[in-house]
């Protein structure tokens, strides 16, 4: 076998981009927050980027000094020169130290140097540890502001410590302490979003066979209803009473009734009656049916609505009460504003975009004819990133601002009128009108905001989709945020008493001259619109 070196020739085709093409991609799909950060990041690392620190024009010293006011002229001098001062240098310390020291008693001296032994271990302690001092405390960051419901549950888990009687009967089950804080890990990577216990899909249940876990096994067959909790084994039941022992209340239950059960039994003082209508009636209770639970049960209707009205205490959806997403800060990257009789659109360039510039210093070292060839090149290299990085700038705002036109140019109705009249379009009809790319459209759409009259929009929020109205108007589309107006506007003005259905609902919009199928209002109203059905928004 030949294992020597060969040589060879091939044609194949491939594309390339130029680290200036990749740069000014990057930039693109940045958000205003994020483009700040790289500026700062690229004074950084390029001595030829600069930020002009220079006092702005319109609070110069100049203006100050000629605005007339001679005594505020004066006191703003005096101010600048006491904090040269304060910047001065070695010697004006050591004279003010001096100075101090033959001025200052013994006492005062011993004051001192006890003041400063206050805390001997100062050097040695976290300088990241929290400040003793409360009032500072304040604005610190929450380090679990960002965690999610998972993360949280992990950590009460690691507090959680059990009974010795429990760790006993656990370990008499054949099931270790250490073994037993991992079933509950399971079950807490089995919640979804909402808080609820949701057995795995067909995928996950097959490795689960293969790995043939008993316990495993146990908790799927229990989640998915194969077994009630009341027959699992001891390790098992533990581990999903444990789950639901943590906070937020109502955290680990496998269905609605089960999460409001444990909601209500951790009150003190939560009515017994509303305790037996969600143990024994809740099928009744979500149909509403106050009457008939008052019937089995034996008491007065008004005492059913009593005990139900307690019920708005209890958490439908525990898991959203902690949310996994950062706060998310909007800033305007551009706005539009109606300006001699049209609309225009005006960028708005973070303010330290504003101060960058090149180094002029380092510029006027070309012009040396003695300056060795290695430091020019060094000099030339990084200038030319410079410009390639400022004209990635430019660019950035250039290509957001023709974007922002042609979206105005098409959603003309949304300016003059409002949200409800946004129309239907897609990233192709904008990408058509400035001659640029989809994957550009995109990029500049996305994490991009517009201040407009009606609020801060996300640029992609432009984009939706339409309902065509039947196929002898196939050229007549109406727009998704008109179609959710109207639902909302339907549903806040019905009888509470005996709220629209979705047919009625699609019936009322066909009315107002809305084309829209039962199916179409159903999935607008749960996925959009967050509306629950109508026999769940009956009011007695």
């Amino acid at each position: 076998m030949d294992v020597g070196m060969q040589l060879g020739q091939s044609q194949r085709l491939e594309q390339t981009i130029s680290p200036q093409m990749l740069q000014s991609i990057t930039i693109l799909q940045k958000n205003s927050l994020e483009l700040e950060t790289a500026i700062k990041q690229e004074v950084e690392s390029n001595p030829l980027l600069e930020l002009d620190d220079e006092v702005p024009e319109e609070v110069s010293m100049d203006d100050v000094a000629g605005n007339g006011d001679d005594d505020f002229a004066q006191d703003s001098r005096d101010d600048a020169k006491e904090m040269d001062f304060e910047r001065g240098t070695l010697e004006d310390s050591a004279d003010t130290d001096y100075d101090i020291y033959e001025n200052s008693s013994n006492e005062e001296w011993a004051k001192r140097l006890e003041d400063g032994a206050n805390d001997v271990d100062a050097p040695f302690k976290d300088l990241n540890g929290p400040s003793p001092d409360m009032d500072e405390a304040w604005d610190r960051p929450q380090k679990d502001r960002d965690a999610s419901l998972q993360d949280r549950l992990v950590d009460q888990l690691r507090e959680w410590s059990g009974t010795r009687e429990l760790l006993d009967q656990l370990k008499s089950a054949g099931c270790t302490e250490t073994r037993f804080r991992e079933l509950v890990e399971y079950l807490i990577d089995s919640l979804d979003e909402n808080g609820f216990l949701q057995s795995a899909d067909e995928t996950a249940m097959t490795k689960v066979l293969a790995d043939n876990d008993r316990f495993i096994v146990e908790i799927e067959r229990v989640l998915r209803g194969e077994i009630p909790l009341e027959s699992a084994s001891l390790p098992v039941a533990e581990a999903i009473h444990v789950l639901q022992s943590f906070k937020p209340r109502g955290i680990g239950a496998r269905n609605l009734q089960e999460s409001f059960l444990i909601q209500a039994m951790a009150y003190d003082d939560f009515p017994e009656l509303a305790i037996a209508i969600l143990r024994d009636h809740f099928d009744d209770l979500m149909a509403l049916r106050y009457g008939k639970i008052a019937k089995d049960m034996a008491v007065p209707t008004e005492s059913v609505q009593q005990a139900v009205a307690s019920l708005s205490r209890l958490a439908p959806h525990p898991g959203l009460q902690i949310s996994a997403s950062p706060t998310q800060v909007k800033a305007a990257d551009m706005g539009v504003v109606y300006k001699n009789g049209r609309y225009e659109v005006e960028s708005f360039k973070p303010p330290v975009q504003k101060r960058l510039r090149i180094n002029k210093t380092y510029a006027a070292m070309l012009e040396d004819k003695h300056l060795s060839k290695s430091d020019r090149e060094y000099i030339q290299n990084n200038l030319a990133k410079a410009n390639d990085f400022i004209k990635s700038l430019d660019n950035r705002f250039s290509t957001m601002e023709q974007v922002m036109r042609a979206i105005v140019k098409h959603q003309k109705d949304f300016f003059k009128k409002g949200p409800a009249f946004l129309k239907p379009m897609i990233l192709q009809d904008i990408a058509d009108e400035v001659g640029r790319d989809l994957s550009t459209i995109s990029r500049v759409t996305n994490g991009k905001y517009v201040e407009t009259p009606y609020g801060i929009f996300e640029l992609k929020q432009f984009f939706t989709s339409g309902v065509k109205q039947g196929p002898e108007s196939q050229d007549e589309v109406v727009g998704s945020a008109q179609i959710l107006d109207a639902i909302k506007a339907l549903v806040d003005s019905e009888d509470k008493k005996k709220p629209l259905s979705d047919q009625a609902i699609s019936e009322a919009l066909q009315a107002q001259g809305i084309r829209v199928a039962r199916r179409t209002v159903a999935k607008y109203r749960e996925e959009e619109l967050k509306i629950l059905p109508a026999r769940y928004r009956k009011q007695v």
